[in-house]
């Protein structure tokens, strides 16, 4: 879709050149970036309690509902909420947007990198009344923490 070409050729390097500013890698405020599968392979983004994922044919905005830690700080597990919008087929045949509940376990691989996975319920709305409905799908990702 060319709405979500034309994001991850602006929002991509603005946020990698906002993540390179040497304040904030030094505070350590909180922000991830990496790579993960969820509405497809894409890039992740976490500032503090906000999750972003997107791709070529999708974007996924997720709010942290609640957190839950282990005492050594090392296993997080997390309910999300959120929405998301994805080009269901690449061609903009149909689309669907819906809202999603991501629950998910985050892990500390080391300092200042950490991976997660996640099942995600969603209620899909669509113009093709075969992709509107109730699913459960999953993601998986890593991160770099600054």
């Amino acid at each position: 879709m060319k709405f979500s070409k034309t994001l991850i050729r602006i929002a991509l390097p603005l946020m990698l050149a906002a993540l390179a500013t040497p304040s904030l890698a030094a505070n350590r405020t909180g922000v991830g970036l990496g790579v993960a599968h969820d509405l497809g392979l894409g890039v992740t983004a976490q500032l503090r309690g906000t999750s972003i994922f997107f791709n070529s044919d999708a974007i996924a905005v997720d709010m942290r509902l609640q957190n839950f830690t282990n005492n050594l700080g090392t296993v997080h597990a997390y309910i999300d909420a959120g929405g998301f919008y994805r080009d269901g087929d690449g061609n903009g045949d149909y689309y669907q947007t819906g809202v999603r509940l991501p629950v998910g376990l985050s892990f500390g691989i080391a300092p200042s990198l950490e991976a997660y996975i996640q099942a995600v319920p969603h209620y899909g709305f669509s113009d093709v009344d075969y992709y509107e409905g109730f699913d459960v799908d999953g993601a998986l990702g890593i991160r770099l923490r600054f």
